[in-house]
């Protein structure tokens, strides 16, 4: 649908699984769009439902757009989000949070 709603990120993760959130993106590319508007709906309900997750935002011209997960014990899981939709983003951030 491409549309999320705020309770779909009304549950908090487990606690002391994902530890840090971080998010490289492109503030002006094409590529960065669907997770910029995927941020600007969903960043206040995923943050109230994980009020002490770190969420990292950076943004920085002409990156390629990741997806960083650091879950306790030291793994970390990468991915490259450049050129999803705010949809795609969101999938793939959920499954991440997920673990």
């Amino acid at each position: 649908s491409g549309t999320f709603c705020g309770a779909r990120w009304s549950g908090a993760i487990p606690m002391g699984v994902l530890t840090e959130l971080r998010v490289a993106m492109c503030q002006t590319s094409p590529a960065s769009k669907g997770i910029r508007d995927f941020w600007k709906k969903q960043y206040s309900a995923i943050k109230s439902a994980n009020s002490s997750l770190p969420i990292l935002l950076r943004e920085s011209q002409g990156i390629q757009a990741k997806l960083t997960a650091a879950y306790q014990g030291g793994k970390e899981t990468v991915v490259v989000v450049d050129g999803l939709s705010e949809a795609e983003f969101g999938a793939k951030l959920e499954s991440l949070m997920k673990g």
